[in-house]
């Protein structure tokens, strides 16, 4: 056990020796980490290297400060056990000793059997309250945990989702006050060495880029007062969101500057794969963050002419880019192409054309051909992200470039439209295939879930497995399915447990056990509601080895 650490107080040199060899006789768990001659003089010591104590024993009168005014003033800023011992058998020393906590008052001479069961009482105290403090500490450390987890949820889901209404979130309560500035780490997607790479070498850079951004995090930012949150975005995109609470940051704006930049670094060392990465500007209030979001996904376009491995900055006075795509995109651009994204899955190509039909009406009407180029790209990018959420990467990785290329080839603005619609509609059809080839997610979340039935099963576990979120998960497989993911987990545990009823002799609480019902109980509730018998009765009917 960690050692319980002792402080001395005694004006007469020989009876603090004599005290200090009977604590250490006691044990190689005692220490005796002060040992001082007066109250002050112990105060002072104390106070000035915040000396760290669990037991102090002290004697009543001396020179300087008494014992009992150590022990008050030491009670303001110090939890531990105060032990009294005094040559003065007085009612007003006990009484005053007992107020302020002490745990014994020991009268001199002090008898060596006797101080040696106070001490082991004493020590059993301590433990119980190291017991108590370490417990505390967990609780307090779950609490975090769970507070940071659901903050990561909701912003998740707010960066992830355009359907959030944000005049209805309270940050302030979900979040403290402070400077925040968000981050988009976008993958490069097609770049020369990596467009063979199969599916699971990516989640292996995927994993390591994890490593790299939760190892950079506790060496530069934690220790400096600076606090992340960070979330995947579909397979291929990350998003941080940094925190400080001070208002002069010129430190932490260096700080964070070398924090992306080896964010960057390490990534491609590390990889056969480069990022490019948007630094948001600095947020007072968070329910700026869906703007800057859709501003970030903008900015990091610059890659497409600058290529990738690179960071942009947001500036609210300079950036020309934003300037730019301000005057040239407006929200109708953003509304019409997330509306050509929503029928890209559909079958048919009709709602996909009279989308995309929309859109084109929009840019016929655009001021400069700048707006036009900007809002294609725009598209671009958007579609080929979905496109990447189908493990599309190993399969026509020609198709940003191809995209990109359309507006500077075409003759007039009727070969725009029909190449883009022809790109789009390529797309679409490779994304079709993507999904005869792979499961659904929502095939690949019942995989899963039949493969963990004797586990604790969350829906996060299984919405993480798929790459979305909680949220958007279970309204996806209610609307495929029919039913809620709980249900469905609960069936496939009542179908399994039917199985091995039949097949098995194993017994009912080793099914129930088997199949993550803690309760036998509950279990045999649950499948009696869903067969009309108990698994007993069950097995007595339809059970192999019962029938022969």
């Amino acid at each position: 056990m960690e050692s319980i650490k002792t402080i001395i107080v005694d004006d007469e040199s020989r009876i603090r020796r004599a005290l200090e060899r009977q604590v250490l006789s006691c044990g190689d768990e005692w220490e005796v980490v002060g040992s001082f001659s007066d109250g002050l003089e112990a105060y002072e010591a104390i106070n000035q290297v915040k000396l760290k104590f669990d037991l102090l024993i002290t004697d009543v009168r001396m020179p300087e400060m008494d014992g009992l005014t150590l022990v008050k003033k030491l009670n303001e800023s110090y939890d531990y056990f105060p032990m009294i011992v005094s040559g003065y058998d007085e009612f007003s020393y006990l009484q005053t000793a007992m107020r302020e906590g002490s745990v014994d008052y020991i009268l001199k001479p002090v008898d060596r059997t006797q101080f040696r069961i106070q001490l082991s009482e004493v020590k059993e105290k301590i433990i119980v309250k190291r017991d108590k403090e370490q417990k505390w500490e967990e609780v307090q450390e779950k609490a975090v945990l769970l507070q940071k987890t659901q903050q990561t949820q909701l912003l998740s889901e707010v960066t992830w989702s355009a359907e959030i209404d944000q005049p209805q979130i309270d940050w302030n309560r979900h979040f403290p006050s402070g400077l925040y500035r968000l981050i988009y780490i976008g993958i490069d997607q097609f770049i020369p060495g990596s467009r063979r790479m199969e599916i699971n070498d990516w989640e292996i850079c995927n994993q390591t880029i994890q490593e790299v951004i939760s190892k950079l995090n506790r060496e530069q930012l934690e220790g400096q007062g600076v606090h992340a949150w960070w979330w995947r975005a579909g397979k291929f995109n990350y998003w941080l969101l940094l925190y400080t609470e001070h208002e002069n940051n010129i430190v932490s704006e260096a700080m964070i500057h070398q924090f992306i930049n080896d964010v960057k670094i390490e990534i491609h060392r590390l990889t056969p794969i480069t990022v490019s990465i948007g630094v948001g500007i600095q947020l007072h209030d968070l329910s700026e963050i869906q703007k800057v979001r859709d501003e970030l996904r903008i900015l990091i376009q610059r890659r497409i002419v600058t290529g990738g491995n690179h960071v942009f900055y947001m500036n609210k006075q300079s950036d020309r880019t934003k300037e730019e795509l301000e005057k040239g995109l407006h929200f109708t651009t953003f509304k019409n192409v997330q509306q050509i994204i929503s029928t890209m899955e559909n079958v048919e190509d009709g709602e996909t054309i009279r989308a995309l039909q929309m859109l084109f009406r929009e840019l016929e009407m655009a001021e400069s051909p700048y707006m036009i180029e900007n809002a294609i790209h725009l598209l671009a990018i958007r579609i080929i992200d979905h496109w990447m959420d189908f493990d599309g990467f190993t399969e026509e990785s020609k198709l940003l470039s191809e995209a990109l290329q359309i507006t500077r080839y075409a003759g007039n603005f009727q070969q725009l439209k029909d190449g883009v619609k022809n790109w789009v509609l390529k797309v679409k059809k490779g994304i079709a295939k993507l999904k005869e080839r792979d499961s659904s997610p929502i095939s690949q979340a019942k995989e899963w879930i039949n493969q963990n039935l004797g586990e604790a099963i969350t829906i996060k576990q299984i919405a993480d497995h798929v790459f979305m979120s909680p949220t958007y998960f279970s309204n996806l497989f209610k609307a495929q399915t029919g039913e809620t993911v709980l249900d469905y987990v609960t069936k496939c545990r009542l179908k399994k447990a039917k199985e091995l009823l039949e097949m098995s002799d194993l017994k009912v609480y080793d099914i129930s056990k088997m199949l993550g019902y803690q309760d036998t109980k509950y279990f045999s509730k649950l499948f009696k509601q869903w067969q009309g018998k108990s698994p007993s009765q069950y097995r007595m009917v339809h059970g192999k080895y019962n029938s022969e």
